[in-house]
């Protein structure tokens, strides 16, 4: 099994990275972790997609296609900014146009594996998650992921309850786990 994990946090120790944690430490197989750390530029809108394979910035996202087309499963995770993804999620899944123009100006399929999904959301305001989870979805989507079968992680009150203490939403990285494991035993 391979699970392709893009994880949208700056912060290596914090609430993200805590969720993160716990669901690749209960996944079996390979997995590749993508941030901002990586070397990996935001779209560019050259529009070079639109008519040739691939993408023109040449940079690690050319090593992350070849492992999104592989693999079984993909995680989004991200901590709520301004009621919306982070910025550097954002960036690495503005990439993704690649992907989406082989499908809708080329009539190609880059990736056409199905895959299973995950999404893990972080932020101190409940009442913040749906326009995060919608934009997630659109991203997952383009990865060839099952929406309707994504399993959705949230730890929202992390200015009261740090991720690492919340039991609930680690006890969803555990079961989240298993389920993609057992699936990708199938």
């Amino acid at each position: 099994m391979k699970t392709l994990i893009i994880n949208g946090s700056m912060s290596k120790s914090g609430d993200t990275a805590a969720l993160i944690n716990e669901l690749s430490g209960h996944l079996s197989g390979d997995i590749k972790i993508i941030s901002h750390e990586d070397d990996i530029s935001p779209c560019v809108d050259c529009r070079y997609c639109w008519k040739n394979a691939g993408c023109a910035v040449r940079d690690e996202m050319h090593d992350v296609y070849k492992f999104a087309e592989e693999c079984d499963n993909v995680v989004l995770a991200s901590p709520i900014w301004f009621s919306s993804l982070s910025g550097p999620l954002l960036n690495l899944a503005s990439r993704i146009q690649a992907v989406f123009a082989a499908k809708h100006f080329r009539n190609e399929s880059l990736i056409e594996k199905k895959k299973k999904g995950a999404i893990i959301i972080v932020g101190a305001q409940p009442e913040t998650k749906d326009a995060p989870i919608k934009s997630a979805a659109v991203i997952m989507r383009n990865f060839n992921v099952d929406i309707a079968d994504t399993h959705i992680i949230y730890s929202l009150n992390t200015d009261r309850l740090p991720a690492k203490d919340d039991e609930a939403a680690l006890a969803k990285c555990r079961e989240t786990a298993e389920i993609l494991n057992r699936r990708s035993r199938m």
